[in-house]
């Protein structure tokens, strides 16, 4: 009976067996995802992986090991037929196509749908057991143990560690992914599965051979248990039906091909959560840690003078004239920024800095699998780093400050917005101030001059400072300015000279609630490249588009009606998200999960249980896209620091990615982000008292 279920999986006879075909050549893929076991991405990887799987960019799945004898002699098999069948029920297609490829000089087996572009690859290198205890595991092998080991397959290939990553590098080069979904590469999180750790360190090593500027991923495995669960039931439902079909055909729950009504409680706890770090894709500043900043010569030096640093977009960690270089022993030096693994650093989202070489076999210890560059007082080194040994390194922008005095805007907080009205591609300071539209018009490099006032001065402007929003409302390509007053939302369009006209009846005074004002923002909420205004009012989250007879479109009746709602695009489809303040943290809902739920997610990263916990505060949390990725970020102060929380499309990772530190350890008062310098990044600036600060991302 299994083999007959095998065949209506594979559409082929003998999926799996030594007499398999010769497999379709793998293609591009909009995303790639490498993990060690076949159910690890159903596991921990949800709903990202099925919701890339039903866009049809084109998804590569590759499984390191094979989980070999936890089901008997069939275990490999009986997983494969899982995965087929849980991939084909995301697909809406079971015509798969098995076969066995060659990826420079290994042999691995290749199922892909013929109608979709899904493809399974299995390398299948022995499982190495949660300790790494097993003789031909992943840990051994990188600790330089075993020399190499056999797959476990009908047809084995041998692999020892740098064919792996040559093989790896090799899926990477062909399949060109956008992005790339591994495992934890580090136990900076709690233990893990070994071969998850080793196929996360196994991914980035195999990134930086390809020499991959794909957006990477990081998903924390069995340490979720530990944290907060963090999906609504709608997608916990959706990825539970996926890795249900999975489980029918290894855990005999269910006939091959249908779905299990119930799994094991572990996996219950594992898919009910979701965590996981991204890693930036550039980053320039001063590159600190602790008291001291990296210095020209690779020593720990004063911050006062020392030198600027970029991650540029090729990896290499940059200064003036030369990058920083690590060999295999893990040595540091200065050197000429000629490319190559020595020259690759990968930074995470909490701050630490990984090397793309692959670190020399003695001496790694359990969990620590990489090299990351660390201070010490003899100066920077590279050691392998996990749990016990995984600085973190903030990179510092400088700031420049504009005097309050002679500025000519008294407003702060909510009521001023960050953004390019005067047309010069520059972000502004602008506020409604005694019955006015006054901008003071940012020079690009951080300062702002004297405001003005942009509005046509007809008739004085009756808009709530604290609703104020800028955005391109009429779809000329400039920002324009609205707000609302008692009869609903007036617009002041750069095509008018910034008249003032009433846009939309929406947000009235008989349907506002306290926070509706703090919430409005201008963002495009349909994909046709004009904004809408959206915010809160008596029946939810709310859009709503120009004309004042058109309704505005109900997003979400959850937030209750005291929260602080900041709506934002937050997956990059130009589809109007948001999120709202909880004491646990930001809960937000994106556009398109609509048809699963509409309620707010636990977006807040976590950590042992400790969620990361935005004020609840519009004055000084701000939302938008500090890195150009399209996705809009989650801001605030932090002390003396301005942190963020990057969007990853369906979470925040956590929130430490510095983007200022304020001269004289400043309290910022108020928050806002606007380009200033129009590279399509937005930038802080804030509120100390006596001056506005911001910081703009230098160039080298």
């Amino acid at each position: 009976m299994r083999r007959l279920v095998l065949l209506a999986l594979s559409g082929m006879a003998a999926c799996g067996d030594n007499m398999l075909a010769t497999g379709d050549p793998l293609g591009p893929a909009g995303d790639l995802v490498v993990v060690a076991h076949q159910d690890d991405d159903l596991l921990f990887m949800q709903p990202d992986v099925l919701e890339a799987v039903r866009t049809g960019g084109g998804v590569t799945s590759v499984y390191v090991t094979a989980g070999n004898g936890t089901k008997g002699a069939d275990a490999s098999d009986r997983r494969y037929e899982g995965l087929r069948s849980a991939y084909g029920a995301a697909a809406g297609s079971m015509s798969w196509h098995c076969g066995y490829i060659e990826i420079i000089g290994h042999v691995a087996e290749h199922c892909r749908l013929t109608d979709r572009p899904v493809s399974l690859v299995f390398l299948a290198f022995p499982d190495g057991g949660k300790q790494g205890e097993h003789t031909a595991s992943l840990l051994h092998l990188w600790q330089g143990e075993i020399p190499g080991a056999e797959t476990v397959a009908h047809r084995s290939a041998y692999y020892d560690r740098d064919g792996l990553i040559d093989t790896v590098a090799q899926i990477i080069r062909i399949t060109q992914p956008a992005r790339v979904r591994t495992l934890e590469i580090a136990a900076t999180h709690g233990r893990d599965h070994s071969d998850h750790m080793l196929v996360g360190a196994l991914t980035v090593l195999a990134m930086a051979r390809a020499s991959s500027m794909a957006e990477l991923f990081s998903y924390r495995g069995y340490s979720v248990a530990d944290e907060p669960a963090n999906k609504t039931q709608g997608v916990y439902d959706e990825s539970f039906a996926v890795l249900a079909h999975y489980e029918a055909c290894v855990g005999d729950c269910a006939a091959c091909g249908d779905a299990c009504t119930t799994i094991d409680q572990a996996h219950v706890t594992w898919l009910q959560r979701r965590y996981a770090i991204g890693f930036r894709p550039d980053a320039a500043g001063q590159l600190r840690s602790g008291a001291g900043c990296l210095g020209a010569d690779g020593a720990l030096t004063s911050c006062e003078t020392a030198p600027i640093w970029q991650l540029d977009a090729a990896g290499e960690l940059r200064g003036d004239t030369t990058c920083v270089e690590v060999q295999p022993t893990g040595a540091v030096s200065m050197g000429p920024c000629i490319g190559g693994r020595e020259h690759r650093f990968f930074a995470d989202d909490e701050g630490h800095l990984w090397s793309g070489m692959p670190p020399a076999t003695q001496g790694i210890a359990d969990y620590a699998h990489l090299w990351c560059l660390v201070p010490t007082p003899s100066g920077v080194t590279a050691q392998p780093c996990g749990a016990d040994q995984a600085p973190r390194w903030e990179f510092v922008p400088p700031t420049v400050s504009t005097p309050r005095t002679g500025l000519n805007l008294t407003s702060t907080g909510r009521a001023v917005r960050l953004g390019d009205l005067t047309g010069d591609g520059k972000a502004d300071l602008c506020a409604i101030e005694a019955g006015g539209l006054w901008c003071a018009a940012g020079d690009g490099v951080g300062a702002f001059r004297p405001a003005v006032q942009l509005d046509d001065k007809t008739s004085p402007l009756t808009i709530d400072p604290r609703s104020l929003t800028l955005g391109d409302v009429d779809g000329d390509g400039r920002l324009d300015a609205c707000g609302r007053d008692t009869n609903g939302v007036v617009c002041l369009t750069a095509t008018t000279q910034f008249k003032a006209q009433q846009w939309t009846p929406s947000f009235n005074e008989g349907v506002v609630r306290s926070s509706t004002s703090a919430s409005l923002t201008a963002i495009d909420a349909n994909a046709d490249g004009v904004a809408e205004i959206c915010g809160v009012d008596m029946t939810g989250v709310v859009c709503a588009p120009h004309g004042l007879t058109l309704q505005p479109t109900l997003r979400s009746a959850w937030p209750s009606p005291m929260a602080v709602v900041w709506p934002a695009d937050l997956d990059g489809d130009q589809q109007a998200d948001w999120c709202a303040a909880t004491d646990s943290g930001a809960a937000c809902a994106v556009e398109a999960q609509r048809d699963v739920t509409t309620d707010g997610s636990p977006w807040g990263f976590s950590q042992t249980g400790m969620v990361d916990v935005a004020p609840a505060n519009s004055a000084t949390v701000a939302i938008s896209d500090i890195d150009g990725d399209g996705r809009a970020d989650l801001c605030a102060p932090r002390e003396d620091r301005i942190v963020c929380a990057r969007s990853q499309g369906r979470a925040f990772g956590p929130r430490t990615t510095t983007i200022a530190i304020l001269p004289n350890q400043s309290v910022a008062s108020a928050l806002w982000l606007g380009d200033l310098d129009g590279d399509g990044r937005d930038e802080p600036c804030v509120d100390t008292g006596t001056d506005i600060v911001c910081a703009i991302r230098p160039s080298l």
